[in-house]
């Protein structure tokens, strides 16, 4: 009997629960089937003993889906609307997406963060798990199961927009406690997300920027919202505000410091401290946002960007309406997409052609629009034309659009046909179907290009690194990244020796230093003398410090925080001199 059967058969399989994520619902699995340890789990429903225990965005799902039998839907859905992939896909190319579920299906996410721009953004990579104490309440009542909410989890989401209540913070998986476990939220295992008790205006910005971020999440599912574009969409604002010069150009002094003092109402919620803490610094940060991008980024940042101008998801919504649309259909690159234009004498074009046996140009003129606007309409209604020759005679038509078929460049053609190359582009524009097929031919041209290009820059490069091998061929390499990640991945030279030589940062160690080790301290006593605990180890202070397991590594440039480390876990109980 094959193992999804049997699986089906001996094992109830649960149905998901309104907003759940998917490492909630393999946790009620695991507690439902009373499993002694997770390997367990993990072993039935991913075939393997470690995997899928992300609980950010998991692994294995093409596995979880084989051994379910797809009961609780394929692995494209469960990585889009169950993981946290549903918000950074709401900010990413269709592409990014695509390549992002394809990592996740199969063994290995390691890479992944880095690819989203996590990794590199100074926000935690670690996405703590989130839940709100009336929710819990309200589901356990409702469904017999606490469990965890995908919206409370996302980045820059603090207060639960149904109970208008700050959410608490696991102690545990996202700080390395207990990290291949199943767990359902306790609220023995919770904590505030801020020692420092919230005042009025810091919980309704907290409030505000969690509505906007579900408002734009949940559209961006349909509609991507490109992060780079978004400056286009902030100078009208800009220039409202008069924060730009006659000649256009940012006054970045007076914007970095009314958006320093947004972000105030901010920082006493660790995520964001990766915040700039000066003008100085504020001022390089709006700097990057606010132009063109060079690089990827957080969407925090823009999302905390959008808060500060615009207020709400229904002032920015409107105002990329009057810049013009920056959400593209969700299509692949360059392909003619098939969303008819909404007005009305679209379908009385299609009459006047279809069935009423007009001319384009004359229905055109019936419905008071452009002819080459009715053949766009016709092509995408699918509405068969029949053409006069004019410069396209028909057999020279016929080699046109064999070459086109083929992936022909269009001064190519053009050239052979003896036409203009707008000639050629409105017969492309023309066959929505016949645009899909040379836009295919083409890209298939220049992945076979690229990785030609490619192969031969590793084969005499390799040595160098992929650093130097990006600057030797650096349109090669944005390519293959944007377009055929995977192939990429996989044709990347070995890693180099790390280097030791001296390496610039733009990091304030000593101030990291001095605020980790003071918190250490509050942790240490507060552990000893509030909670009894008799021996205090590392793994309990990085429950009351997520940060602390972040920089586990690099203690050794925080001489503070370890020395209070180090006393920490030596400190005898009953003293409260621990640290004098």
């Amino acid at each position: 009997m094959p193992e999804t059967d049997s699986l089906s058969q001996e094992y109830q399989l649960l149905s998901w629960l309104p907003d759940e994520t998917f490492f909630s619902l393999v946790s009620r699995h695991h507690q439902l089937w009373g499993h002694a340890t997770a390997a367990q789990t993990c072993q039935l429903l991913f075939g393997s003993a470690r995997a899928g225990s992300h609980h950010d965005l998991p692994n294995s799902l093409g596995s979880f889906v084989q051994h379910t039998n797809t009961l609780l839907g394929d692995a494209s859905f469960i990585a889009r609307e169950r993981t946290l992939l549903k918000f950074y896909s709401a900010f990413a190319s269709l592409s990014e997406t695509q390549n992002a579920v394809a990592c996740m299906s199969g063994p290995s996410v390691a890479h992944l963060k880095l690819r989203l721009g996590i990794l590199t953004s100074r926000f935690r990579a670690n996405h703590p798990l989130k839940a709100c104490s009336q929710c819990m309440e309200q589901d356990l009542c409702e469904t017999g199961w606490a469990y965890w909410h995908l919206t409370h989890q996302f980045p820059g989401v603090w207060v639960c927009t149904k109970h208008q209540q700050p959410l608490l913070q696991s102690t545990v998986k996202a700080n390395g406690v207990e990290r291949f476990q199943w767990l359902l939220p306790r609220l023995s295992q919770m904590l505030p997300a801020s020692a420092v008790s919230d005042d009025a205006a810091s919980q309704a910005a907290l409030r505000g920027l969690a509505e906007l971020i579900g408002q734009l999440v949940k559209s961006g599912a349909h509609h991507p919202i490109l992060l780079r574009n978004l400056h286009e969409i902030y100078r009208p604002k800009l220039l409202q505000r008069g924060w730009l010069t006659s000649a256009g150009n940012l006054r970045t002094a007076p914007i970095a410091t009314d958006f320093l003092a947004h972000c105030q109402s901010f920082r006493h919620v660790a995520e964001f401290t990766a915040l700039a803490e000066d003008e100085t610094d504020m001022v390089t940060q709006v700097g990057r946002l606010l132009r063109p991008p060079r690089s990827g980024t957080h969407p925090l940042r823009h999302l905390l960007l959008i808060h500060w101008l615009f207020g709400d998801a229904q002032q920015f919504d409107l105002a990329t309406r009057s810049a013009g649309a920056i959400r593209p259909l969700p299509t692949q690159r360059g392909v003619l997409t098939e969303r008819l234009v909404d007005d009305p004498r679209v379908g009385l074009l299609h009459d006047l052609i279809s069935k009423e046996g007009h001319s384009v140009r004359k229905a055109a003129n019936l419905v008071d629009i452009d002819p080459q606007t009715a053949l766009l309409w016709a092509a995408r209604r699918e509405v068969g034309i029949l053409r006069r020759p004019k410069k396209l005679k028909p057999d020279v038509r016929v080699k046109a659009i064999r070459d086109l078929r083929k992936g022909a460049d269009k001064t190519h053609v053009a050239s052979r046909a003896g036409v203009s190359v707008g000639t050629v582009t409105r017969l492309l524009l023309s066959d929505a179907k016949l645009h899909a097929s040379w836009t295919a031919a083409r890209s298939a041209q220049a992945r076979n290009l690229c990785r030609t290009a490619w192969l031969r820059l590793l084969k005499s490069s390799a040595s160098l690194g992929i650093k130097w091998m990006r600057q030797l061929d650096p349109r090669t390499y944005t390519w293959l990244y944007r377009n055929d990640r995977a192939w990429l991945d996989e044709h990347k030279p070995g890693q180099l020796p790390a280097s030791h030589g001296p390496r610039s940062s733009g990091v304030d160690w000593d101030a990291r230093d001095r605020r980790l080790s003071a918190l250490v301290q509050e942790a240490a006593l507060h552990l000893m003398l509030e909670q009894g605990v008799r021996r205090i180890h590392f793994w309990r202070l990085c429950q009351q410090i997520p940060d602390l397991r972040a920089k586990q590594a690099s203690l050794h440039r925080l001489p503070r925080t370890l020395q209070a480390v180090q006393a920490a876990l030596t400190a005898q109980p009953p003293s409260k001199d621990l640290f004098r």
